[in-house]
């Protein structure tokens, strides 16, 4: 057994805990917006988000070639 075994090493700024911390700091000081979002969105949510966005641009120009 080696006495000096490697620990695995974790940041900790990736624990929700810090990363709550340091939002509400940076709130405070001006840094950030208030409607920032606490956790950058998941790939699903901006699938999601493209989808939904998409789906309006097609609801859209669907109203248009219907009002003309």
């Amino acid at each position: 057994m080696n006495p000096h075994a490697q620990l695995p090493h974790l940041s900790p700024w990736s624990t929700p805990r810090w990363r709550q911390l340091v939002l509400r700091l940076g709130r405070q000081l001006g840094l950030i917006a208030e409607q920032a979002p606490a956790l950058p969105p998941s790939r699903r949510q901006q699938l999601l988000a493209a989808q939904d966005r998409r789906r309006a641009e097609l609801r859209r120009a669907a109203e248009l070639a219907r009002g003309r």
